[in-house]
C-alpha cells in the first residue's frame, strides 16, 4: 500500500482543463443545484437526479463503483412521466467541469418564462439542421481540421487531443433519439483511454457547443496533484493554486 503525503498533494490549476482529469462529481452536482430554486435534487437507487420543476431538465449522476453505464446524462424530457425528448451522456473520465457546461445552459435555457424564450436559449435557432453548421464554424475557428471516415464526418483538434464526430443518418431514416454526435478527448496517441460525451440529434445547439467549447476554447480546472491522469502530464501546464493569506488580526 502507498501513502500520499498531503503535503505533496495539494492543489493545482490545470491547463488545458478538459486534460485535468475527472475532478469531483458529487461536490460538482452539489454546486449546480445549490442557488437554483427551481431544481430539486434527488436519491433514485444509485444515482442522484437533479431536476427542473416542470420535469423537462435532468441531471443524472450514476454513482454505481466501476459501472459500464454513463456516468452522467443531461437530457430533457416533455414531462415527469414522460419519455426522453433528448439526451447527453458523459463517460466516467469526463472532466465534471465539461459536464457542467452543458447543465448550466440547460438551465438557463429551462429557467425562461416563456416557451419561445426557452427554445431561443436552448437551440439559438429554428431549425435543428442548423447545429451541425455552427459545430463546423466553432471548430474552424479553433482550426480543427475536416475530415471523413467510414461515413462519419470527423473534426480534429490541431494538437490531437481530441475531436468530433458526426454521425449522419440516411434519408428518411433515423430516430431524433439516435446517436448524432461524439465529442473525445484525452492524451495525443492513447485514443483506447479518451473521455468520451455522446448526444443524439435533437440535442440543442447550447447543449453541445457548452460542451464542445469547453476544448475549443479550454479553462483552467483545479485539480489534486494525484488526480491529474499521468498520460496527460506531458500535454499540461500546472501550477499550484495560491492559497490565501490570513487575515491579521484586529489592532495589529
Amino acid at each position: 500500500m502507498t501513502h500520499t503525503n498531503p503535503s505533496h498533494d495539494m492543489p493545482m490549476a490545470v491547463f488545458p482543463g478538459y486534460l485535468a482529469g475527472p475532478g469531483e462529481d458529487l461536490d460538482t452536482l452539489f454546486a449546480f443545484t445549490r442557488g437554483r430554486d427551481d431544481w430539486l435534487l434527488t436519491v433514485e437507487g444509485n444515482n442522484l437526479v437533479a431536476c427542473h420543476e416542470s420535469g423537462t431538465g435532468l441531471v443524472i449522476l450514476d454513482r454505481t463503483e466501476d459501472s459500464t453505464s454513463p456516468r452522467w446524462t443531461v437530457a430533457s424530457g416533455h414531462g415527469r412521466t414522460s419519455g426522453l425528448a433528448w439526451h447527453a451522456t458523459f463517460d466516467a473520465a469526463t472532466p465534471a467541469e465539461v459536464v457542467m457546461a452543458a447543465a448550466r445552459r440547460l438551465a438557463h435555457g429551462t429557467g425562461q418564462p416563456t416557451r419561445a424564450e426557452r427554445e431561443q436559449h436552448l437551440w439559438s435557432h429554428t431549425s435543428h439542421a442548423d447545429t451541425l453548421d455552427l459545430l463546423h464554424t466553432e471548430a474552424a475557428r479553433a482550426r480543427w481540421s475536416a475530415g471523413t471516415r467510414c461515413c462519419t464526418s470527423t473534426l480534429d483538434a490541431p494538437d490531437g487531443t481530441a475531436t468530433l464526430r458526426t454521425y449522419r443518418a440516411a434519408e428518411g431514416h433515423g430516430d431524433a433519439r439516435d446517436l448524432a454526435y461524439t465529442l473525445t478527448a484525452g492524451a495525443r496517441g492513447h485514443q483506447a483511454t479518451w473521455w468520451k460525451a455522446e448526444f443524439t440529434r435533437t440535442v440543442p445547439t447550447s447543449i453541445i457547443m457548452a460542451a464542445l467549447r469547453t476544448v475549443t476554447d479550454p479553462g483552467r480546472y483545479t485539480r489534486r496533484a494525484s488526480r491529474i491522469p499521468m498520460l496527460h502530464r506531458a500535454s499540461l501546464r500546472t501550477h499550484p493554486v495560491a492559497r490565501r493569506c490570513p487575515e491579521p488580526a484586529l489592532g495589529r
